[in-house]
């Protein structure tokens, strides 16, 4: 495996671990801040190793394989996860919002919008 390749294969490594470990706390904007830079990577690595023939398979080629697969399945998982905590907290919200509607009795507040209870909309702007 020639240097750029491992270079461009370790800076995938890097912002996947990175990512992983803000999904796994769930800062879903520390990951989000990520995404270009994992892109960018990944088409480095895609670059790097277009139009080459096949590496010759070598305990190092096969062990950064196998890593880049794993990290690639752990981040696939912490995504699909993240976005079921999103949908949830998205789904609270709307259903105290909706809540704070119904209990104000379908009073209108100025400018006609409707009057939310005080208790929803401190839920609505804590999340």
């Amino acid at each position: 495996m020639t240097t750029p390749m491992l270079s461009a294969a370790a800076r995938l490594i890097g912002v996947l671990t990175a990512e992983n470990a803000a999904l796994l706390a769930l800062d879903v904007p520390a990951a989000a801040a990520l995404l270009e830079e994992k892109l960018a990577a990944a088409r480095g690595l895609a670059q790097v190793s277009a139009g080459r023939p096949a590496a010759r398979q070598t305990p190092e080629l096969a062990g950064l394989a196998l890593r880049l697969r794993d990290l690639a399945e752990e981040n696939r998982r912490l995504l699909e996860h993240a976005i079921l905590v999103q949908g949830r907290v998205l789904d609270m919200v709307a259903r105290a919002a909706r809540q704070g509607v119904a209990q104000s009795g379908g009073r209108y507040g100025a400018g006609g919008a409707a009057a939310l209870d005080r208790g929803a909309m401190a839920l609505h702007m804590r999340a």
